[in-house]
């Protein structure tokens, strides 16, 4: 007899946000592939004894559907039904709740509760990077949840499945924990698959790979028809950078595929699922740095685009690796900076990289024809005006060809959380402010309405009014970017306003005035874009008080501005 094991991936986003009587953008944040549970997947259907049927429901999709279609109304009540039913049709003998983020808390509960009326037999047990680190708070908030699996779950899961007697094994187990567990003062550990090749290749058919085509970060190819696919070649980190819980999920020490096994893996993804950007999702790809090179050029057969998205360690970048990236079709690299203080990498966020570094590795990569995306994040306790200052001066000197700025988000099991708890820094009962576009750490020297406020100008700042593929006359680039804003933002003031100068600087006069047309239109029928657009002397009736990035003061960018308007 088989196990028919239901895998549920709750929403990853805030539905209030969404629903009708909000004011928010109805653009939804980008989905990547459930790689983690593909692997699952596949381990159990080679390694288990008993047979499984596993199907896979990611509730960001239909969520997403009814946001696009503007049909948001009732939207709560169909998230518990569109459960209940693929419940009753599968009769899952097990439900696997997966969530990585702390904002999907409020949902594990309710997933578990539908599933729980509609199969009273099923075990259901949760995992992924929230339970695993929340596992008390988990089981003591969620009362449908049977057990957490800490970490990976592959080995976990084949004994469980396997188990002759489930309720002792879920207490014996080292990676499992229950109620009783926790009761007993049970600490649940790892169990890794130490060698990743002996994960079978995945079965992306399992999903409509339609679905998980928007997380490429490189916007010169917006509209262009493609296939997104993403590969971990490795698991695991040895840093110890404070707001990360990866470590939490995948241990600190790394493990890897196989050069070979990669290069397999990647061929048939383009072979059989017409795959034509990989997206390499490790955490740290350059742990091993002669392995990554090798990696590298095993894919410059492949013919494929590659990006880098999740970020990669800036001090492995040096001139021959540019040249790989190059050779290997890779068209961006997110890179993990983070600050521009050397005081905060080194002494908050505890980050072996120096400032002074960042500068030379963008200009090598950008000879080699390699777009640098930079990540930021601003909020951490201990951070001061000053630092975030130092910040906003190396990504104007420096010149991204974007910068995301974030605000700390005190992840479960990462660090900060940690701190955050042990100071007070955060109230623990709303989860669902724990995003990286709002501020929730109050501490010395972070206050977060200030906060959320200097990222938005940052972000105003360096990719809009200072725009480095503007200022270094890559128009066509800078037009594939703003054009990409615009069509998820019409009314983004500064987006049109950008795309203007692109347009001119293109010789294109009729686009330009129609863009411009578009930042008047927005300007004259809204105070917070009029005030930012003042503020920027991006107004003809004001004087241009912030020219020239040298004279640029945050602190005194974020007085000048309100709050945006939700």
């Amino acid at each position: 007899m088989s196990e028919r094991i239901l895998f549920i991936i709750p929403p990853y986003f805030n539905i209030d946000d969404y629903l009708p009587g909000n004011n928010r953008s109805s653009v939804m944040p980008p989905f990547t592939i459930p790689y983690g549970i593909l692997s699952l997947q596949a381990y159990m259907k080679a390694h288990c004894t008993t047979p499984v049927e596993i199907e896979i429901m990611d509730l960001n999709l239909p969520m997403r559907q009814a946001v696009e279609a503007n049909d948001t109304e009732g939207l709560l009540s169909h998230f518990d039904d569109m459960i209940a039913e693929r419940v009753r049709e599968f009769r899952p003998t097990i439900a696997g709740i997966s969530a990585l983020f702390n904002i999907s808390f409020r949902y594990i509960g309710d997933v578990a509760r539908v599933v729980r009326h509609n199969a009273p037999d099923a075990l259901i047990v949760a995992g992924g990077g929230l339970p695993s680190a929340a596992y008390q708070q988990v089981l003591e908030m969620c009362p449908a949840v049977d057990a957490i699996c800490k970490g990976e779950g592959e080995i976990p899961l084949c004994d469980l499945v396997d188990a002759e007697d489930r309720s002792e094994l879920l207490e014996r187990h080292a990676s499992w924990i229950t109620r009783m567990g926790v009761t007993a003062g049970k600490i649940p550990g790892h169990t890794f698959v130490q060698n990743l090749d002996d994960i079978p290749m995945l079965e992306y058919g399992a999903l409509n790979l339609d679905n998980y085509n928007s997380r490429s970060i490189d916007k010169r190819y917006t509209g262009e028809k493609k296939r997104e696919m993403a590969i971990h070649t490795s698991r695991g980190c040895p840093f110890k950078c404070v707001f990360c819980s990866n470590p939490s999920l995948h241990g600190h020490d790394v493990r890897a595929m196989s050069v070979e096994r990669v290069a397999s893996e990647v061929r048939r993804m383009k072979e059989e699922y017409g795959m034509t950007v990989l997206l390499i999702e490790d955490d740290h790809f350059f742990y091993d740095k002669a392995r990554a090179k090798a990696v590298l050029r095993a894919l410059v057969e492949m013919n494929v685009r590659i990006e880098f998205p999740n970020g990669v360690a800036v001090y492995a970048i040096d001139d021959e690796v540019s040249e790989l990236f190059s050779k290997a079709g890779v068209s961006t690299v997110a890179l993990a900076v983070e600050s521009g203080s050397d005081y905060v990498l080194n002494k908050i966020i505890k980050k072996p990289l120096k400032t002074i570094m960042v500068k030379d590795k963008v200009k090598m990569l950008r000879a080699h024809g390699v777009q640098s995306h930079v990540f930021i994040v601003l909020g951490l306790p201990g951070e001061l005006d000053e630092h975030r200052q130092q910040t906003l001066d190396l990504l104007l000197d420096v010149g991204f060809d974007w910068a995301h700025v974030f605000c700390a988000v005190p992840i479960f099991g990462s660090r900060l959380h940690e701190i955050c708890v042990d100071k007070g820094y955060i109230e623990e009962t709303n989860f669902l402010d724990h995003v990286n576009t709002k501020s929730v750490i109050r501490a010395p020297g972070v206050d977060p309405d200030e906060i959320e406020r200097a990222a938005y100008q940052i972000n105003l700042m360096v990719n809009f009014v200072h725009n480095y593929n503007l200022k270094a006359g890559n128009y066509e680039t800078a037009k594939r970017y703003f054009e990409n804003v615009v069509n998820k933002y019409p009314t983004h003031a500064f987006g049109h306003h950008a795309l203007a100068r692109a347009y001119e600087g293109l010789g294109q006069a009729e686009a330009a005035a129609e863009c411009r047309r578009h930042f008047e239109e927005i300007v004259a029928g809204d105070d917070w874009w009029r005030e930012q657009s003042e503020n920027y002397g991006l107004v003809d009736t004001v004087r241009a008080n912030l020219k020239g990035h040298d004279r640029f003061s945050l602190k005194r960018a974020v007085e000048m501005a309100t709050p945006m308007a939700s």
